[in-house]
């Protein structure tokens, strides 16, 4: 007679988020717009501007003029906006960023600041949106070329922010008329990072948002974001960093208990690292902050289960039971919410008839009248969720097969006959 494995998979699922791209309006000019003034007196050509200010740049002496630089920057900014011109020089908001970190390590006293700052916050805007384009689409794509774009602009975006320099009133509004949260962009740095191959670089990122060592829980939970968390992890897992892959996403869930994605995390790091028999502790945490949440009752049924199953192998049958019941209790509490779902309704159902027709199968396959009453009563228990799985799914072949099987062997072989009928038909 043949097992059938739990659907419930516990892959980690990472919902795909659009991100808008902003705009952000410069700041009031407190000076007459030099760069403005520089192109109308070049015939208000920026093609000819840029040739008539590289040539001052590039020369010994204009070369030390922070005023040559910022203007190097304020027309190799309008050349990456224009349609025309972005084309032809892709790199012209990186020079410009470059011009306006030398402008501002010249400007000893300052006089450019104002109109650097008008030019960063352009810049800035500029990084972020190609960026998160960028890492849209790679996300959708898994091409590793867009996710090292992506990380490349969000790069310079962090770089055009330090570059504004240590005025917190200007940064902060920079951050919040954007709407956007630093702490996630910080995160999809690395996650860029390391889809790039750049692992080092990853664990220098996502480290900035996940305190491992830092104590302070409210702390860590202000600098955090739980996609953070899921990533980190999985990078350390997959480079062998078992012991630390396990304490990042065991402060994870402890931070965000209620949070399904990084639950399932953690089912996966552990169960990876074959230390699934130390997931209880925090399952019964998750149980207990979500007793009226569907899903993650699925969820943290399956990591029971998952439990039980390992238990099984060592040849624990007592603690095998006792996870196996606690799977079976944490289902049951789902099934009594009610799901209006129909596919999670069937999962289940489905995961419930298994959690008894397996071990019924085996104490089948023993052929002794002393294993009949075990198994006989494991199929009865069996059935009506099968039955109620069947109902909701009345062509799925798993289902149909199980219970003949289970049918056959409580002798109902009117019922055994029909299903049958139905399954070879």
């Amino acid at each position: 007679m043949k097992q059938f494995n739990n659907r419930t998979t516990t892959l980690i699922l990472i919902a795909l988020l659009t991100f808008s791209s902003f705009s952000i309006y410069s700041q009031p000019e407190t000076t007459p717009n030099r760069g403005e003034n520089f192109i109308k007196q070049i015939e208000g050509k920026i093609d000819k501007a840029k040739i008539s200010i590289d040539k001052t740049c590039s020369d010994i002496n204009g070369s030390k003029s922070a005023e040559n630089w910022f203007l190097k920057g304020y027309v190799y900014t309008e050349l990456s906006k224009s349609e025309i011109y972005k084309k032809t020089i892709p790199n012209a908001a990186r020079d410009a960023l470059t011009a306006i970190e030398k402008c501002k390590e010249l400007d000893i006293e300052k006089k450019f600041n104002s109109d650097c700052i008008n030019v960063l916050f352009d810049l800035s805007t500029m990084f972020y949106n190609q960026g998160i384009n960028f890492y849209n689409s790679a996300l959708k794509s898994n091409i590793i070329s867009e996710f090292s774009s992506a990380l490349e602009n969000f790069e310079n975006f962090f770089e055009s922010v330090t570059t504004l320099g240590n005025d917190k009133a200007i940064i902060n509004h920079l951050i919040e008329s954007s709407k956007i949260n630093k702490n996630s962009i910080t995160v999809y740095t690395g996650y860029c990072a390391q889809k790039s191959g750049d692992n080092e670089k990853a664990k220098k990122y996502y480290s900035q948002i996940v305190l491992i060592n830092e104590p302070d829980l409210e702390k860590v939970k202000q600098a955090g974001v739980p996609l953070g968390y899921i990533y980190y992890s999985d990078l350390l897992i997959n480079t062998g960093d078992t012991a630390t892959a396990k304490g990042v996403i065991d402060k994870g869930v402890r931070l965000y208990p209620n949070n399904s994605d990084v639950l399932m995390a953690a089912i996966d790091v552990f169960t990876k690292a074959k230390k699934v028999n130390e997931m209880a502790d925090f399952l019964q945490v998750a149980i207990q902050k979500n007793p009226a949440n569907v899903k993650m009752l699925v969820i943290l049924g399956g990591a029971f289960n998952t439990i039980s199953k390992d238990y099984a192998k060592k040849g624990y049958h007592a603690t095998f039971v006792e996870y196996r019941d606690k799977a079976v209790k944490t289902y049951e509490k789902a099934l009594a919410l009610k799901p209006a779902d129909n596919k999670l309704l069937f999962n289940i159902n489905f995961n419930l008839g298994v959690l008894y027709y397996n071990p019924a199968v085996n104490a089948y396959k023993k052929k002794d009248e002393a294993n009949k009453q075990e198994y006989e009563y494991l199929f009865k228990k069996a059935v009506p969720y099968l039955e109620a799985a069947y109902k909701i799914e009345p062509t799925n072949r798993n289902v149909m097969t199980m219970l003949m099987k289970a049918y056959q062997t409580l002798n109902e072989t009117g019922k055994a006959e029909a299903i049958e009928n139905e399954l070879y038909k």
